[in-house]
């Protein structure tokens, strides 16, 4: 209890207000503590050795002193053999005789060799030896007259008393040797239990000291988790509020991005609507203005170029659209198996043309480069606009240099995304010369509608496609730039496994489209849009090209439809209908009563009713809105004559 309070007051010395100092002070104490169990560890190890070397030499002043008696028995029994032979003649005294005058002379020498390192033993033994010798050869001689018949002179040595006077000197020396023998025991016993006695004194305040120690470490240990808690609540605290801050920066940072994007957006359409709009009421005006006399030539001629402005700013917003889509990963892609080899390579000539004369265009493909699954159409748009934008950033000239190679992405690169998983990929990559891009705009250069060129240049969203395209694709975009040396993006598709054969993409042509088929005899067209106009323009299209058609605005109208007709070629419908019911669950109701009927979709967006992790289901034919008449009637046409097959 006394040392209890003692440490408790020690504890209490050591825990002023100012906890570095407690820290400090603790720690003195805690070392010393140590140091004084390791100095007591050390001498407990040292007292154990000499207790145990101790015990080891009381147990052999013990074997000593038990040799010496044994010694003197077998004087002892030689004696009495001696005398049993001398009264009786027989001789079975003689063997016992023999040997225990042999066992004399075997352990009077382990005597002298146990003694060995006691120079006194030694001589009293070397003083006792002749006696013994003496002792040992006047028993053979009377034993040697009794055996030769001479009884009575043997009887006569033994009645002088010669021996007897003998084996009591040795009995006197031995007594003497084992009393010496005795003494020695005592004193090394006295000493074996003295170094007892301070082993397990020492034991003792080793474990007082531990305990000791526990408690000042354990009071020292409430008193850091006090302070590691208070810690906690602050950090806890500092994190709840930094977390709160950084929501609500993520908050701006977000709705920033969205007034960029909408602001984007309605910046990009308002301008095509007005070039829309605008030619549209021209043309509306000049047919407000027309007389008599024009012929239809005359209207045609005066028309034309408003028509072809407004439908190719239709175009445009079309083409916004998808690239919108391709940002968002939401656009329907086509994969199929692309050799990016012959890819790049078929797209050259092209690329070439588009960069121009000021720069120096390279093509260095990888060996041995593995297939890719992608949609191939969507990958040359990819690159399209990287060099593109290669070119603007090189008003002067430079090089721009597209490479192909195998590529590996580990673990420890793919944890720095999180999106993106470890394996074998194919990489292409695009190198400029030019300008470069600023470090604190890296980061931002895939955003939509952010741009570092001029509003003439290009609306900002030509990388924000590349992002997504690759993205959707399950792939990987990085950049790196460096202002005034260049910039290089790195595309990397997955590997393809198990592809047999590897297609290209086709190459975009500058052609004119080529005429239609118009529809044979008889077929009829089941179309079912919802919005009436899409309808009208589509029926109209249709019905122009000579196919027969049943429309109708909902699933269930068109199943009805469908039950009263015995003849339908082909099902055009849309992906997004009301009532619930989408087009892909009427084509399978259809497919399940007419399963060799063609079916044709068409969306403006569609999510997930025949587009999956960003790929069209592989018995999918999709044509895209906005569509015009050369698109929707060639789309026809090939599924009607199954031109098209299904990708699976």
């Amino acid at each position: 209890m006394q040392a209890a309070n003692s440490f408790r007051r020690l504890v209490d010395y050591l825990a002023p207000a100012n906890g570095e100092l407690y820290g400090r002070r603790l720690l003195v104490l805690s070392r010393t503590s140590y140091f004084l169990l390791l100095l007591g560890a050390i001498a407990a190890a040292f007292l154990a050795w000499k207790a145990a070397d101790a015990e080891n030499w009381v147990g052999h002043s013990l074997d000593v002193r038990g040799g010496a008696r044994q010694l003197s028995a077998d004087i002892q029994d030689a004696i009495i053999r001696e005398r049993g032979l001398l009264l009786t003649g027989d001789d079975r005294y003689l063997g016992d005789f023999q040997n225990h005058i042999r066992t004399i002379a075997h352990h009077f020498a382990q005597l002298q060799a146990s003694v060995s390192d006691n120079a006194e033993q030694v001589r009293r033994l070397e003083e006792l030896k002749p006696l013994v010798d003496q002792l040992t050869h006047g028993l053979e001689a009377t034993v040697k007259l009794a055996r030769e018949g001479k009884h009575e002179q043997a009887i006569e040595v033994v009645k002088s008393n010669q021996i007897l006077d003998v084996s009591a000197a040795v009995a006197d020396r031995m007594q003497a040797f084992v009393d010496a023998e005795q003494a020695i025991l005592d004193k090394r016993q006295a000493q074996a239990q003295q170094l007892q006695r301070l082993l397990l004194y020492l034991i003792i305040t080793g474990l007082l000291i531990a305990a000791g120690l526990s408690f000042v470490l354990e009071r020292a240990t409430r008193h850091f988790i006090g302070n590691l808690q208070d810690r906690a609540t602050e950090l806890e605290t500092e994190i709840k509020r930094r977390q709160e801050t950084e929501e609500t920066l993520r908050q701006a940072h977000k709705m920033e991005a969205i007034g960029q994007l909408t602001g984007g957006i309605a910046h990009d359409f308002n301008n095509l609507l007005t070039i829309i709009i605008g030619n549209l009421d021209t043309v509306q005006r000049q047919l407000g203005r027309l007389t008599p006399d024009k012929t239809a030539s005359d209207v045609a001629a005066m028309v034309q170029k408003q028509i072809d402005t407004a439908m190719l700013a239709s175009r445009n917003a079309a083409k916004l659209t998808h690239r919108l889509l391709a940002f968002a990963r939401r656009q329907p892609l086509e994969p199929k198996k692309v050799d990016c080899n012959r890819l790049v390579a078929g797209m050259s000539e092209l690329l070439r043309r588009t960069l121009g004369e000021v720069v120096n265009f390279e093509v260095v493909l990888g060996g041995g480069l593995w297939p890719s699954l992608a949609d191939p159409n969507q990958l040359e748009n990819a690159l399209l606009n990287l060099a593109v934008n290669a070119r603007h950033a090189m008003p002067d000239g430079g090089r721009l240099t597209i490479e192909t190679t195998n590529a590996y992405l580990d673990e420890a690169y793919v944890r720095q995304f999180g999106d993106l998983q470890a394996g074998q990929y194919v990489q292409i990559s695009v190198a400029d010369t030019g300008a470069g891009i600023a470090p604190d705009m890296l980061d931002r250069v895939f955003e939509p509608f952010f741009t570092t060129k001029s509003t003439e240049a290009g609306s900002g969203l030509g990388l924000a496609m590349v992002h997504g395209f690759v993205k959707q694709s399950g792939g990987h975009v990085r950049i790196y730039s460096e202002v005034g040396q260049g910039t290089t993006v790195k595309i990397y598709l997955p590997r393809l496994r198990d592809a047999d054969t590897v297609a290209a993409a086709p190459l975009p042509s500058s052609e004119p489209p080529a005429p239609v088929a118009r529809a044979r005899s008889g077929e009829t067209i089941l179309l079912v849009e919802d919005n009436d106009g899409v309808r009208e323009y589509a029926r109209s299209v249709l019905e122009d090209a000579g196919y027969l058609i049943i429309e109708a605005g909902t699933a269930e109208d068109a199943m009805r439809l469908a039950a009263d007709h015995d003849r339908i070629d082909l099902l055009f419908t849309d992906v997004v209908l009301p009532g619930g019911t989408s087009g892909r669950q009427l084509s399978d109701s259809l497919l399940a009563l007419r399963p060799h009927l063609p079916v044709l979709y068409t969306t403006g967006y569609t999510r997930n009713a025949i587009v999956h992790h960003g790929r069209l289901d592989p018995d999918v034919h999709l044509l895209n809105k906005p569509y015009t008449q050369h698109d929707l009637l060639r789309k026809v046409r090939d599924l009607l004559d199954g031109a098209v097959v299904s990708p699976a």
